[in-house]
């Protein structure tokens, strides 16, 4: 019933506004550099973009990515234990770091690396459902998050304050400021200190980030260095048995402490080389220091640390008045190295690229093409599920893959557009992924070869979005206890398939703004063990309505309502179970006042109804005190539930 009444409000949403003029088409023009690394509009870019701009998450009063994507079409993000947990196109939310790429200023990066990052950092969020593949390669078989920062601002002074507070010891404070060094020579330097909602009895999640930003403007370009330094304590709960979570929903099972720090190094070049010519090359340096906690000792030790580095360079050849050519190269070196030994795990990936775009009347066309290499060099865990000869010894394996990008893009009027897209996209298992597998078995490359369809236009004062695609991937990665085995481990489970349709509207009556959006994936197993199984935690429905009022241009007041529908637990790949994870929907209120003195106030509810729903289901090891004779059985993270945030900012 529920899916029936938000689809129906899509379809009356998307066309309500028939046969009205003077539509808004701003959406149509704003820029996009996901998918080329320059900038281009969305109506100029063959694929289902969505963008949320600072303002938009400013006036919804979001306190995170969670609450400032969770209406975007096609894409499930989620909080889990202290983490933020991405789904584009049904590849499963609890393996975001490994099908969705996640991208900060267009750098490859992990779900951890972006969950300090203080809502007020963010320029804008780019979500490309299917895109990034030959730009990205690696990792983009369900498409891209790019998050873009603000940049050091050409101002002599400026800054701003904030403060946030919430039930469940939720609280936020932090501040930016920037000047102008000389007249080229631009800096900011900031701080933010956090602590997200620790739902559950006992949990804690501390976090510090202290971040200074500087650019240095060219003729024709710039020099952009950023540096950020955080800091993290958790104290979070484990996934416990639904008897113990339905007398109590907070209790959290047992605490795990761990601590980490990280060094986060950024530095891009982009310059204008005459008339045709524009180069841009950027890099990163990251490193990440994880503690864990001794209870026996009750202090914290040396775990490990996470080092990535990573650099692209890349060209943009335009010709013959609006054609262009782009050539490109990447590296990426991603290492684990424990702290007790010297068997450090190494990922090395070489990647080239070529994208070229032809304009022709009111066609578009593009063709891209990449090619990557990745070799390991890593070292069995010593674990259960390994072949006995295997752990602890070093072994190595290498990959060769490519990317593919054709498409067409036809502007038949001056608003609207539509596309055809094919696209083949790949990923290697994860420097963590290799090291644990069925017997030691080698991992194969999961590649996935997708056609998409789609339109974007204003149809009188509504803005509409629609797509559908197929999706065909092969030897899938997996990671979940299966049937024959008794704990977590990684491996392929087969070739699945993905048909899917995205729709989005978004209506303007005067200082009234409505939306929908209506997300349908069908997917499954179509070879192999698990041959016509559907794919665990993946939904097969995702739908949104909301609305905002602008009562004028300094009071603005909101709501939404999302909706997932059921789905099978994490590990119940052979659907023996049924979908025992049951469906839910949220309701959210939000306010936003900002007075004429740069004072900015706001309010959010989350969750006004206190549903109560599941963050994660899986079937786990019983170690749980209290349980009775079975050994295994089904095991739940519970979701926050209702919530208050209260926030003020002052910028100067």
């Amino acid at each position: 019933m529920k899916k029936s009444i938000l689809l129906g409000a899509f379809i009356v949403t998307a066309t309500m506004a028939l046969g009205k003029e003077d539509g808004n088409f701003v959406k149509l023009e704003d820029t996009v550099i996901t998918t080329e690394n320059f900038e281009t509009t969305v109506r100029d870019t063959p694929s289902n973009i969505s963008i949320v701009t600072s303002d938009e998450i400013e006036k919804s009063g979001a306190k995170d990515l969670v609450q400032a994507l969770q209406n975007v079409p096609g894409i499930s993000i989620k909080r889990y234990a202290g983490t933020i947990k991405f789904d584009i196109r049904g590849l499963n939310s609890m393996y975001s770091d490994r099908n969705a790429l996640i991208t900060l200023d267009g750098v490859p990066v992990s779900a951890s690396q972006i969950n300090n990052l203080p809502i007020e950092s963010i320029s804008k969020i780019e979500v490309i459902p299917g895109g990034g593949a030959v730009l990205y390669g690696d990792k983009a078989i369900g498409g891209i998050v790019n998050i873009l920062t603000k940049s050091a601002m050409d101002k002599p002074f400026y800054g701003n304050v904030y403060l946030e507070t919430g039930d469940n010891h939720y609280g936020k404070k932090g501040f930016d400021t920037g000047f102008k060094v000389t007249d080229k020579l631009l800096a900011e330097v900031g701080y933010t200190n956090s602590n997200p909602s620790a739902w559950r009895h006992g949990e804690k999640f501390e976090k510090d980030e202290a971040r200074i930003r500087t650019k240095y403007q060219l003729e024709k370009g710039d020099v952009e260095f950023k540096y950020t330094h955080s800091e993290n304590e958790d104290h979070k709960g484990v996934a416990v048995p639904r008897y113990v979570s339905d007398k109590d929903r907070r209790d959290p099972g047992e605490i795990i402490r761990s601590k980490n720090k990280s060094n986060d190094y950024y530095l891009k070049y982009r310059k204008e080389l005459g008339n045709d010519y524009e180069f841009l090359a950027y890099g990163n340096y990251y490193e990440k220091e994880n503690l864990s906690f001794d209870s026996k000792n009750n202090s914290y030790y040396k775990d490990d640390k996470d080092v990535k580095k990573y650099l692209k360079m890349q060209v943009k050849k335009t010709y013959m008045n609006s054609n262009y050519l782009i050539l490109g190269m990447d590296y990426l070196k991603d290492e684990i190295k424990p702290y007790e030994s010297s068997k450090d795990s190494v990922k090395n990936n070489y990647g080239i690229f070529a994208m070229n775009k032809i304009n022709y009347n009111k066609f578009q066309f593009t063709q891209g093409i990449r090619y990557d290499k990745a070799k390991y060099d890593f070292y069995w865990r010593d674990a259960s599920l390994n072949a006995p000869e295997k752990k602890g010894t070093k072994d190595n394996v290498k990959y060769g893959n490519y990317s593919l990008e054709l498409s067409g893009n036809y502007l038949y009027s001056d608003t609207g557009s539509t596309y055809l897209t094919y696209t083949r996209a790949f990923r290697t298992p994860t420097v963590g992924e290799i090291r644990y597998t069925k017997n030691s078995e080698k991992l194969k490359s999961q590649t996935q070869d997708t056609i998409e369809l789609g339109v974007k236009d204003f149809v009188g004062n509504t803005y509409v979005t629609l797509s559908t695609f197929y999706k065909k991937t092969n030897d899938e990665i997996y990671s979940a206890i299966p049937p024959e085995f008794t704990g977590m481990v990684n491996y392929n489970i087969g070739d699945t398939k993905r048909i899917g349709f995205e729709g989005f509207a978004e209506h303007y009556i005067g200082k009234l703004t409505l939306n929908t959006s209506a997300t349908y994936i069908h997917h499954k197993v179509i070879n192999g063990a698990y041959k016509n199984s559907y794919i665990p935690s993946v939904p097969n429905w995702k739908l949104t309505a909301g609305a905002k009022y602008d009562f004028t241009e300094r009071f603005t007041v909101g709501g939404d309502w999302l909706y997932y529908s059921n789905s099978y637990d994490l590990d119940d790949i052979k659907n023996e179970r049924g979908e025992t994870v049951k469906g839910y929907y949220i309701f959210n209120m939000s306010a936003y006042y900002k007075f004429e003195n740069g004072i900015i106030l706001t309010a959010r509810i989350e969750n006004i109804f206190d549903k109560k729903y599941d963050e994660y289901a899986g079937y786990w090891d019983d170690t749980y005190e209290g349980k009775d004779n079975p050994k295994y059985r089904r095991q739940y993270y519970p979701a926050i539930g209702r919530n208050y945030t209260l926030g003020i900012e002052y910028k100067f």
